[in-house]
């Protein structure tokens, strides 16, 4: 199963954190792990050529696993392509509820 944890603060996406193999066929084979996969790089470009927002991403392939967090001065700028990527993974956990799970984690303001 693949888990999905976006990180908020404030009612504002901070980053979003993807780990494993969807597990729904065979590595190449995978429709959940090809549409996760497709999300991701969509955002990640959206995010990172075309909106210029500053942010930090890291993939390691090894242990299937994706971070990407907004930086200082972008997370404003960057709630569009979040938004939209927490919505439509969480479409795809109701229509393949035993391969991906998605939540949100809320961390409190500092002072």
């Amino acid at each position: 199963m693949t888990k999905v944890t976006f990180s908020s603060q404030g009612g504002r996406f901070l980053s979003v954190d993807i780990l494993g193999h969807a597990g729904y066929a065979e590595e190449g084979e995978d429709i959940v792990c090809a549409a996760i996969s497709s999300a991701v790089m969509l955002t990640t470009v959206l995010l990172d050529d075309i909106q210029h927002v500053p942010v930090e991403s890291t993939a390691d392939e090894d242990n299937t696993h994706i971070h990407i967090e907004l930086q200082q001065g972008g997370v404003e700028r960057g709630q569009d392509a979040l938004c939209a990527l927490h919505l439509y993974l969480s479409v795809l956990e109701q229509n393949y509820p035993d391969f991906i799970s998605v939540m949100e984690v809320h961390t409190d303001a500092e002072d």
